[in-house]
């Protein structure tokens, strides 16, 4: 396959169709060329030449150069000697490719496949753009709620690895021990958490289990996906260790169907369709999915000439664009009826009604 695509891109020049698809790597004349790869905190600009009659095809790093990153998901990523390009045109059409460094600058070719981009297609339930919202007691940073209704929050007291971790009900709020600052919650209730030190941890059996790997955000669908962001790849949870999507995120949450929701590094907000990274309108500072299928989002970080915080909007999808509802937050999370849970910029935790 690779050879028939080696000859037919001689003489050929690939167009990229969109300003949103600009960090997409290209294949041409034996030249594989990466705008944006990842490695680490530190973004680079690449270039690979391939080695004629390699078998398995080889590529050999012939230029790089420092740039800053843009936080695209679309962007490559290099971690553990594997080199991961999520999107490559290729001939006219765009594949996955992953190699693995076999040293002297030499990466080889160990998978790739085809993308064939689908249609974002959206469960968007009515909603509410003026909902009632009521104040619940104490104080949090974060608020995670699982597809079964429970509700867990990050507060605002110090604990070792980040500040306190509480499981709401009715009576109040009831303390686990430990410390986080992200959250959210599987199916069955159970918390998994990401600490000061991006460690990823879940609750079993009252205890707290280290998974592998670190991580900024955890995301948990209704049907039990289990994905994370970090500075590394988007990664989903496949019971023994990370499938890494490419990319890299802050802020994630998953649809009722696995479906991951991201706020990449440049605020810049996408979904994965079919293996396949599409990029939405708009920028968010936090994403909440509901079991439902319901998507909010609350808008980026601003800051006056004094050095405070504006206050942040809360906008829902509406399957095209984003509707402005009515309040501001800081993160949001959203209950299996569609209803926002949200923490704003004084700690406060409220519910929409």
């Amino acid at each position: 396959m690779w050879r028939h695509f080696k000859l037919m891109t001689f003489g050929c020049v690939l167009m990229i169709s969109s300003a949103s698809r600009a960090q997409v790597a290209d294949f041409h004349q034996g030249i594989l060329t990466v705008p944006e790869l990842i490695a680490g905190e530190v973004a680079f600009s690449a270039e690979f030449r391939l080695l004629e009659d390699s078998q398995p095809m080889r590529f050999e790093l012939i230029a790089s150069a420092n740039i800053r990153p843009t936080g695209s998901l679309l962007a490559a990523t290099f971690h553990e000697d594997v080199l991961n390009i999520p999107e490559a045109s290729v001939g006219g059409s765009t594949y996955w490719l992953e190699f693995k460094n076999t040293g002297n600058r030499v990466f080889t070719l160990t998978g790739w496949g085809e993308l064939s981009p689908a249609p974002v297609t959206f469960s968007v339930n009515p909603g509410k753009l003026d909902p009632y919202w009521q104040q619940l007691p104490g104080f949090a940073y974060d608020v995670g709620i699982g597809a079964n209704g429970d509700v867990w929050v990050i507060g605002t007291d110090p604990k070792p690895g980040g500040f306190g971790i509480y499981h709401l009900s009715r009576h109040g709020g009831f303390a686990v021990p430990g410390g986080a600052l992200r959250i959210d919650v599987d199916p069955l209730g159970n918390p998994w958490i990401i600490n000061f030190y991006h460690e990823i941890y879940r609750w079993v059996d009252g205890y707290w289990q280290r998974i592998p790997g670190e991580a900024l955000d955890v995301g948990i669908g209704a049907d039990g996906s289990v994905w994370v962001a970090s500075y590394e790849g988007v990664y989903l949870w496949n019971g023994l260790g990370w499938i890494n999507y490419g990319g890299s995120g802050s802020r994630i949450d998953v649809g009722p169907n696995g479906q991951p929701w991201v706020v990449g590094m440049s605020d810049h907000i996408y979904t994965l369709v079919e293996g396949f990274w599409q990029e939405l309108p708009g920028f968010a500072g936090d994403i909440g999915v509901g079991a439902d299928g319901s998507v909010y989002v609350v808008a980026p970080a601003e800051f006056r000439f004094d050095g405070s915080e504006k206050l942040r909007s809360i906008f829902r999808w509406n399957g095209l664009d984003w509707d402005q509802v009515y309040g501001n937050a800081i993160d949001i999370s959203v209950d299996p009826d569609g209803n926002p849970w949200v923490t704003n910029l004084y700690a406060e935790l409220y519910r929409a009604l």
